[in-house]
């Protein structure tokens, strides 16, 4: 039994170690897109829209 319960800490603690290289740049990747997505949204506000005459 105490082999059992070791082993799932050890497994445990594997996951969680893998479950952090996954969340952390996934993080960042979302931030950085979220990031992108805003400053476009505020030079678009910026920049007036010029009209082409025809």
């Amino acid at each position: 039994m105490q082999l059992i319960e070791s082993s799932y800490r050890g497994v445990s603690l594997v996951f969680d170690l893998g479950l952090d290289r996954i969340l952390v740049p996934l993080a960042i990747v979302v931030g950085l897109a979220g990031g992108a997505m805003i400053g476009t949204e505020l030079a678009r506000f910026e920049r007036p829209h010029m009209q082409m005459p025809y």
